[in-house]
């Protein structure tokens, strides 16, 4: 990055926080110059930007970063129905992931196949397109008259994000909670009971942070022994 486009971003960024749009972020990382988030009121706290001293910028949703630069972020329309997008698994050591749609009334889902994480296919990270076309899939049966989504963080969102917006959907990264969230963990370990005989997944939500890595490879262990062609196993922490 330029000097000069260096500037305008750091620029751009304060005055974000000065209006109450970003907060910054305290990290152990003497490689970084300064991180933002949002402040969770017109830009979610799950949106984050780094600037590295080396010049680097490393963003989880660009569009809204290039929209705080040329001056063109815009709070998003009430007026416009909402829906969610959400997914569950991915997480998970067994099976594949699910997908979640919801107008706050009802649920859709539907499940990108456990061989979109297996060779050679998670190494060309085609479940992210397999994410995408599922997400425009179920959006379809909403019948949507609406022009603002919100979707969950995470890299498998990336695809179907960028998708909605060519578009013309007005998308914001959020942590979704509630009727959707809820519904699609039960949903996952159901599909996951129905996969395996076992019940065996879990809410990470629901979990105390020491507690899950013991039962994550609890049940890595259970699959490598029982149900070997249902592992993630494109994963490097799965692999031999």
């Amino acid at each position: 990055m330029s000097l000069q486009s260096s500037i305008q971003l750091e620029e751009a960024l304060s005055n974000a926080q000065a209006k109450g749009l970003l907060t910054t972020r305290t990290e152990n990382n003497r490689y970084l110059k300064i991180s933002y988030k949002g402040t969770g009121t017109k830009i979610s706290d799950k949106w984050n930007v780094k600037i590295y001293t080396s010049g680097s910028v490393v963003c989880n949703d660009p569009a809204i970063l290039q929209n705080l630069i040329d001056g063109s972020f815009k709070e998003p329309d009430p007026k416009l129905r909402l829906l969610q997008i959400d997914d569950a698994g991915i997480g998970f050591p067994l099976c594949g992931v699910m997908i979640g749609v919801t107008n706050g009334e009802r649920v859709w889902t539907d499940t990108i196949d456990v061989s979109f994480f297996q060779s050679p296919k998670f190494e060309e990270r085609l479940y992210v397109n397999e994410f995408a076309k599922k997400g425009i899939r179920l959006l379809s049966k909403t019948s949507p008259k609406t022009h603002r989504i919100e979707i969950c963080s995470g890299f498998i969102n990336t695809g179907l994000r960028d998708a909605l917006r060519n578009k013309g959907y007005d998308i914001r990264v959020v942590e979704i909670k509630g009727l959707l969230q809820d519904n699609l963990e039960q949903l996952f370990r159901e599909y996951v009971k129905k996969e395996t005989g076992q019940d065996l997944a879990y809410d990470p939500k629901k979990i105390r942070k020491e507690e899950i890595g013991k039962i994550y490879y609890q049940i890595l262990d259970w699959g490598k022994e029982h149900a070997p062609h249902l592992l993630k196993s494109g994963w490097n922490s799965i692999k031999d």
